[in-house]
């Protein structure tokens, strides 16, 4: 079974450089697609993470008040420093 058409070089061999570059270019446009369907999704997405990303930055619970109270006594000190 053969082909239809087999693009040939002028020697008459099978011209292989021309369905090498159809296939390179075949690809690409493929990927390009590819690219710009799924470029629709990188804003929400982007968001979503910051999202997230504030979620788990945010303390689970804050000091206790006698915590808060001792770590203002301890930096609340009447020494005076004096200069070399």
């Amino acid at each position: 079974m053969q082909p239809e058409y087999v693009r040939h070089n002028p020697d008459g061999s099978i011209d292989y450089d021309f369905y090498r570059r159809r296939a390179v270019r075949l690809r690409r446009e493929s990927f390009r697609a590819t690219i710009k369907a799924a470029a629709g999704m990188i804003r929400p997405l982007v968001a979503a993470a910051l999202l997230i990303f504030t979620l788990l930055a945010m303390p689970t619970r804050g000091p206790e008040a006698g915590g808060r109270i001792a770590d203002v006594a301890a930096t609340q000190t009447n020494v005076a420093f004096k200069a070399n």
